[in-house]
């Protein structure tokens, strides 16, 4: 395992901007720049103290995302972490902060937590963890598609609920399509961003 590695915020950026594709496909770069971006963004709106560590958040949440079954199983095994109830398509939520833990000697808890919890939601998030849950949303492939998005945007810019919202409303509707099993935390993150919003009206 590395030995963590220090350097500053835009050190790290500037070495993962290089050094994450090389990790993912064409197509998962682009879905991982906009993210990075909206995470960014979404922290300036939101008063998070440091908008580029979002940045380096959203650059770094999905390294792991196209990796084989064996990485996340070695990762999970050398690490002890259990996931008996994390469903695989998670895992990459899991894994990254463990494999840029072990790669890089990269860790930083407050990120390391945003990108766990960037898939399933959390019970206890933090405010880098709902950006980040949010921007993953914003920047999906799914929402790219969509009339709606600058709509979305500005609506998660005023009120990041909404986005938050959104992704689990999305998330759930997707794996009930596919008769899926759906995580308590997504369910929490759904019921929970809407009742604050019903709050906020």
């Amino acid at each position: 395992m590395s030995r963590f590695v220090t350097k500053t915020t835009d050190e790290w950026i500037h070495f993962f901007e290089s050094e994450v594709p090389n990790h993912v496909t064409d197509t998962r770069w682009e879905h991982i720049k906009r993210v990075a971006k909206f995470a960014e963004q979404l922290a300036k709106f939101h008063f998070f103290p440091d908008p580029k560590r979002a940045y380096l958040a959203g650059l770094v949440h999905d390294t792991t995302k196209q990796k084989k079954w064996e990485i996340h199983e070695s990762l999970f095994s050398e690490f002890s972490l259990n996931v008996d109830s994390i469903p695989k398509q998670a895992y990459h939520a899991y894994s990254a902060p463990l494999f840029l833990q072990r790669e890089f000697g990269f860790y930083d808890k407050e990120i390391h937590s945003a990108i766990q919890n960037h898939t399933l939601g959390s019970l206890s998030p933090t405010l880098l963890d709902q950006i980040v849950y949010a921007a993953d949303f914003l920047g999906s492939d799914f929402c790219q598609k969509q009339s709606e998005l600058p709509n979305w945007i500005q609506k998660t810019e005023e009120n990041l609920y909404f986005g938050i919202f959104m992704k689990a409303f999305q998330t759930i509707s997707f794996l009930m399509e596919k008769k899926e099993v759906i995580h308590p935390n997504t369910f929490f993150t759904y019921n929970h961003a809407l009742q604050s919003l019903k709050e906020t009206k």
